[in-house]
């Protein structure tokens, strides 16, 4: 008979094991979770079918099929086209929207004599074989993948094991990739598989493999949980959301704890899923408990096992030699720089660093097989998790594929963790998803707002496509393309509906105040890094350098890719003015108004600076005439000529400002400009 205490003992020991055990697989086939109509029936789970071309009553107005599937929408409503942009509006619009930078004096003038028939094609063909344009739709991509440079803004205080210090060579993968107009479907298959993937030169590493992966392992987790395995479970959530909002428009995330109460994704999908990522080394270790993790980092090129294990033991030594002189420290009340015992931490540590081998380069990689003191560190399938607590496991369900999406009759995984056969799925062209989330994204970035106007869902609760044929001519075009996003693009601008005017009479607006007709362009204020950059770009100082390590100061002359995005730091310029929250995939960035903007511009030393070098270019450039000086700071900024009216205010303040001296006056002028509406917003 066994007395209480002991009893309460045991009996506790039981419901442990009893809750923290897997129930076995069984060879019974898992219920499939019923499909009502309306999941079945959702527009965005059909599959993506090339609509014909509408017939329109003013076919000249089609300038390529995307205008033909807007212009029958419009003339329905009575409504058409408004009238082209002025072809100084349309070629500064064409660089901001692909480059995130204006256009020179020069490349204006340069369209603007040019009067043949494919003047602005071969403007945008011009443009898009430029290096800035990977760099500026990098910055759409990484906002979407939830992509920082550090937790940690101060480089003091990081710490190296669980920094993302190498995170930066994932972002100039992007954008070579961009540049390259690598196929989307293979972009994909590289995040999500690329350390998989065999090296197209035939190596041993494939670099731009590993590194892709990074999309992976720069994840928002609590990095020092006392609860380790709930660490491990919260980043496979991460990696799931993350996956299925970037690349399929799928809330996937919903369906940890119960099935998904929309969308035809079950509880036992998302643990088919979790397997895949359970099964996944994404951390080289956990740590003890309230410890910091260290990140999986995988050498970009052969390191010998010897030298691997040689530098291993000098970092071991140097760490024991450091700790040694912290502790002399700690027990010395008054430090004495010449006590014989610390002279010779120093010693020890000035010879072990001299004979450092050097690391190699290396990427956040992950590779095949669990976390190391994870629950599940081998390649394996995984139960589901009752209430989404790794705590209460029920069921074991095979790594697979969502079942409503890939259907029943799915080859079982056997090998490896099953990745590849999920980014196979996910980039092939019969995924009813994937080409019309990509060519959505691309669309909201030429005019502000999707097709679908929540690009991160395409469920049920998604607002459905305001051009549903549009949308998917689109998405079959870019499959047919190759999966060239250049391609897509140049279908898009080269439209009569991307080359409108924003400025329409009343009643018109009036009709269609949220312009979901595309009966004009919808002016919008610049991102933050495009804002920063050019005004960089005007003062004649911005250094188009691409790649490397972010630099943590503002006031760094490269553009704003390069200024690093730290998820600690929420009191930054790019935070001031709507960056992407780097905690989260973002679907669209706000824009706010606030007076906090508006005291930046006026006040703030790199405002100022910038001011201050754009009046000593113009100076520098057209020395001796005041009104021609006027007349290339209007061009230089806003890509026209200043009127009689702006000439004659710009001359006014001028003539106040003199008394404190030429440069502080055209200084005062330049920060008007720079503060004005029109810098800041693309018409």
């Amino acid at each position: 008979m066994f007395s209480g205490k002991p009893f309460a003992f045991v009996l506790g020991l039981c419901l442990i094991s009893f809750f923290f055990r897997p129930l076995p697989a069984t060879s019974e086939e898992s219920i499939p979770v019923p499909v009502n109509d309306e999941q079945s029936q959702h527009w965005a789970f059909q599959k993506v079918a090339r609509a014909r071309l509408p017939r329109v009553r003013q076919p000249d107005q089609v300038r390529t099929p995307v205008d033909a599937f807007v212009l029958k929408q419009l003339e329905e409503k009575g409504l058409s086209f408004s009238p082209r942009a002025r072809r100084a509006t349309l070629v500064r619009r064409a660089y901001f929207d692909l480059t995130g930078l204006p256009p020179t004096p020069d490349e204006v003038q340069a369209f603007l004599v040019d009067d043949s028939s494919d003047a602005f094609e071969r403007v945008v063909d011009r443009i898009i074989a430029s290096p800035a344009y990977g760099q500026r739709w990098a910055r759409h991509w990484l906002d979407v993948v939830r992509y920082a440079d550090y937790y940690d803004a101060d480089p003091e205080t990081r710490m190296a094991a669980c920094e993302l210090t190498e995170a930066w060579r994932y972002r100039d993968w992007v954008v070579d990739s961009l540049n390259g107009d690598f196929p989307f479907d293979r972009f994909i298959v590289h995040q999500i598989a690329g350390d998989l993937q065999p090296s197209p030169t035939g190596d041993e590493i494939y670099p731009a493999g590993l590194i892709a992966t990074t999309f992976l392992s720069n994840g928002v987790w609590d990095r020092d949980d006392a609860d380790k395995k709930k660490i491990v479970s919260d980043m496979v959530e991460d990696q799931i959301d993350t996956i299925g909002k970037a690349f399929l428009g799928l809330t996937l995330g919903c369906a940890r704890c119960h099935d998904h109460k929309y969308d035809p994704i079950s509880q036992e999908d998302y643990y088919g899923l979790a397997g895949m990522f359970y099964s996944t080394h994404i951390l080289k270790e956990l740590g003890a408990n309230g410890d910091e993790y260290t990140i999986n980092r995988v050498p970009l090129v052969p390191v010998p096992q010897s030298e691997v294990v040689r530098r291993n033991e000098q970092v071991k030594q140097l760490d024991a030699i450091k700790a040694k002189l912290a502790e002399l420290d700690a027990n010395t009340v008054v430090k004495v720089d010449n006590d014989p015992d610390r002279l010779f931490l120093v010693a020890q540590v000035d010879e072990l660093q001299d004979k450092m081998l050097p690391e190699p380069p290396q990427a956040m990689a992950v590779q095949e097989g669990g976390t190391p003191g994870g629950l599940f560190p081998d390649i394996q399938d995984v139960p589901v998790h009752i209430r989404g607590s790794y705590t209460r496991l029920g069921r074991v369900v095979p790594r697979r594929l969502p079942r409503f999406f890939a259907g029943d009759a799915q080859a079982p995984i056997t090998k490896g963790s099953g990745r590849r056969e999920l980014a196979n799925w996910i980039a092939s062209k019969e995924n009813r998803l994937t080409s019309r989330v990509i060519v959505n994204r691309v669309w909201q970035g030429h005019f502000g707002e999707g097709l679908v106007r929540t690009p991160n869902n395409f469920g049920r609760l998604s607002e459905p496509p305001t051009h549903p044929d549009l949308l998917d001519w689109l998405a079959v075009q870019l499959v047919e393309d190759g999966w060239s996003l250049k391609k897509l693009h140049r279908w898009i601008m080269l439209s009569t509906t991307y080359q409108q005017a924003s400025s329409v009479p009343r009643e018109q607006f009036d009709q269609d105040p949220d312009n979901r007709r595309l009966a004009r362009f919808t002016a919008r204020r610049l991102e933050a890094e495009a804002i920063r950059d050019a005004m960089l770009y005007v003062a004649g100082r911005l250094d188009r350098s691409s790649g490397g390590p972010a630099g943590d100061d503002l006031n760094i002359l490269r553009r704003s890719l390069y200024v690093q995005t730290s998820r600690w730091d929420r009191s930054n310029f790019a935070t001031l003015f709507d960056a992407a929250n780097p905690d989260a995939s973002t679907e669209k960035r706000n824009v706010s108004t606030v007076a906090s903007q508006s005291l930046f511009l006026l006040n703030n030393s790199f405002v100022l600076t910038q001011a201050g070098r754009l009046a000593k270019r113009l100076v520098q450039q057209t020395p001796n005439d005041e009104e021609a000086r006027i007349q290339q700071a209007f061009q230089l900024l806003f890509n026209r000529s200043a009127s009689v009216e702006e000439t004659q205010f710009a001359l006014q303040l001028l003539a106040e400002s003199r008394q404190y001296g030429t440069e502080v006056a055209w200084s005062d002028l330049a920060h008007v400009l720079l503060c004005a509406n029109e810098f800041v917003y693309l018409d």
